[in-house]
């Protein structure tokens, strides 16, 4: 069994650059996942710290459920396939298949059984006495793969393997090492930026950009409702049409506007995403990809300015009146067209994508997070008009701020499960319309109360106008306030408490708050045991010596001060940040409320002051 979890995993580099960050993914045991994404978005670092190659800034790194972010690579039992084959070339392949069992002192027996057997499964038996230089390129490709193999690990993780091949080799090694991992059945992590591997190979495929998760799912998924409009242009060639566009209203559904006073209505279920989310008369970006375009009668007028003859299909590049760009259409290649040649487009009106011009989200499909309402009402917090039944410390925490405003929660659509989930909220929602892709139905649902769709995804089919119960984990819930502030971070709130003991003498108050000794003027209550809490904002930071004089500040340490270690930290507002720290003595991680002078990313470790006014005591009986 080989799960693998990463949270909230930052990678930042001396100067403050950031390789990775907030990356978070649960891989699951014998899945075949894809990192993808343009060079330098992050995808071979994040590789790299699952190898421990690089060391994680912040973060937690769980195998199994044990959290291995100082494990040493050797002992991760995981194997690593590089760009470069790296053969040594005085070696056989034999040779090189069980060097590393050499050094690992494993019994002659068991390097022959184990290099045999690998040879067999990657069809080089014959090869085994002949050295490097005497091997195509895919046959070393094979050695590498078999020198990996010989380990039994439970995860391989494999780094553009097939980058160096020409094109048909690729094919054929692709096809090859999808075949390896459901024979090994082990799980697989593969590197690329070729989005065609990517769709081809992996059962899940994660998007990445500058260091950011954008979308992570199936590809059948990631296709046909991308997240947004990298995702949607990456994915895909010839890549999406993107063009601006205007929403009008009409007597049934909506039309989308373009270039030179072009028009084309929506579906019934476009038009309806289009008005739950308020964008009638505004401006979107509109997309359509170019096998979903089709030569008419009717429909867009446009004129061919080039064309690309590809065998099976033709790929037209279409001029339209008032549009910079070109609209490409990729059609049968059963038409006698030429260059000049005044055209009509028709658009599959199913297929037409739709994204917000200013933050380039989806509005039409799925969008990646749910925007639900909520409020106070008498201390209780409802979601629309239905009341959270839910006790935990994140809803006591939105409801003790008691700020007199509408809150709006947001979260993964994905996270939205029909199954019940620990530690999650339970919405009632009403199914409106549902469409069925090639692994699941995506439900589009309402919640009275609320604007726009609550949307989610089932491979479970249910009826339209049914009532279900949907749950949300609260990990992956964030809440902002009417003025889009964040005031929680990803993980709950905690109430940072503590169980101390205190003794008095004729001068001070001494809290033995784990292993340290608080000394404050005497503070007139009577020795005991008592439940310290510990205010989350207020608090101040004495810095360490060396960052205090690198950052040109004071360093503030201050008579009372406990040793804090970092955790994961999130954006309140321009001037805060919420940092998870864990103290001696806390039994869980410590909430604080920091100025933006500090960042985990720079100093994890540091001293936390704690004056008489950051916490209160109560007596315990």
């Amino acid at each position: 069994m080989s799960k693998i979890q990463l949270k909230n995993i930052y990678k930042v580099y001396d100067g403050g650059v950031r390789a990775v960050s907030d990356f978070n993914l649960d891989i699951n045991d014998k899945e075949f996942i894809v990192f993808v994404g343009p060079s330098g978005c992050g995808k071979s670092t994040t590789l790299r710290m699952i190898a421990g190659l690089e060391e994680i800034t912040s973060g937690d790194l769980l195998m199994n459920g044990s959290r291995v972010n100082d494990v040493e690579p050797k002992d991760r039992n995981i194997a690593m396939v590089f760009q470069s084959y790296a053969l040594y070339p005085h070696m056989t392949v034999f040779q090189n298949m069980a060097f590393g069992l050499k050094l690992r002192r494993t019994p002659k027996e068991e390097i022959e059984r184990r290099v045999k057997e690998a040879a067999k499964i990657l069809g080089i038996e014959d090869l085994l006495n002949r050295k490097p230089k005497a091997l195509s390129g895919g046959q070393r490709q094979r050695v590498a793969l078999g020198r990996a193999i010989v380990r039994e690990p439970s995860v391989f993780l494999l780094d553009e393997p097939l980058s160096n091949l020409d094109a048909k080799l690729r094919v054929a090694m692709r096809v090859e090492i999808t075949k390896l991992q459901k024979r090994l059945q082990t799980t697989f992590i593969y590197v690329t930026h070729d989005q065609t591997e990517a769709m081809t190979m992996g059962d899940r495929i994660v998007v990445m950009k500058d260091g950011l998760i954008q979308q992570v799912d199936t590809p059948a998924t990631l296709y046909e409702q991308p997240c947004n409009v990298f995702v949607a242009t990456f994915l895909g060639s010839p890549q999406m049409n993107i063009f601006k566009s205007h929403i009008l209203k009409s007597k049934e559904n909506l039309i989308i506007s373009f270039g030179s006073n072009q028009k084309v209505e929506l579906s019934t279920r476009k038009s309806k995403q289009l008005i739950s989310n308020d964008y009638i008369d505004k401006d979107i970006l509109c997309g359509i990809r170019p096998e979903n375009i089709s030569l008419s009668n009717e429909g867009v007028s446009a004129v061919i300015d080039e064309i690309e003859h590809l065998g099976s299909e033709t790929i037209l590049y279409c001029k339209v009146d008032g549009l910079e760009d070109f609209i490409v259409a990729k059609i049968p290649t059963n038409y006698d067209l030429q260059i000049k040649d005044s055209i009509k487009l028709k658009f599959d009106v199913d297929k037409i994508h739709g994204f917000d011009i200013d933050n380039n989200q989806t509005i039409i499909g799925v969008p990646k997070n749910n925007k639900i309402v909520a409020n106070v009402k008498n201390n209780k917090l409802f979601v629309g008009n239905e009341l959270v039944e839910d006790n935990s410390t994140l809803i006591s925490h939105i409801i003790k701020s008691k700020l007199n405003n509408v809150y709006y929660i947001e979260s993964l659509t994905s996270s939205a499960k029909l199954e019940k989930i620990e530690n999650s909220i339970k919405l009632n929602v009403k199914i409106d319309f549902s469409i069925k892709g090639n692994d699941s139905y995506t439900y589009y649902s309402l919640i009275d109360g609320n604007e726009g769709y609550f949307v989610f995804r089932s491979t479970k089919e249910l009826a339209n106008n049914s009532f279900v119960d949907v749950y949300i984990p609260l990990q992956n819930i964030n809440v902002f306030d009417n003025e889009n502030k964040k005031i929680n971070v990803k993980e709950t709130v905690l109430c940072n408490k503590a169980i101390v003991n205190v003794i008095s003498d004729a001068k001070n108050t001494i809290i033995r708050l784990g292993n340290k000794n608080l000394v404050y003027p005497l503070l007139n209550i009577e020795n005991g045991k008592y439940e310290f809490n510990l205010n989350y904002e207020g608090l101040t930071v004495g810095y360490s010596k060396q960052y205090a004089k690198e950052n040109k500040i004071d360093r503030n340490i201050k008579p009372n001060s406990v040793l804090a270690k970092a955790y994961d930290e999130d954006k309140l507002s321009d001037k805060k940040n919420c940092v998870f720290v864990k103290i001696d003595g806390f039994d869980d991680y410590v909430t604080t409320v920091l100025d933006d002078n500090f960042t985990v990313y720079k100093m994890d470790t540091f001293n936390l002051n704690i004056t008489e006014k950051d916490f209160t005591l109560r007596k315990i009986d």
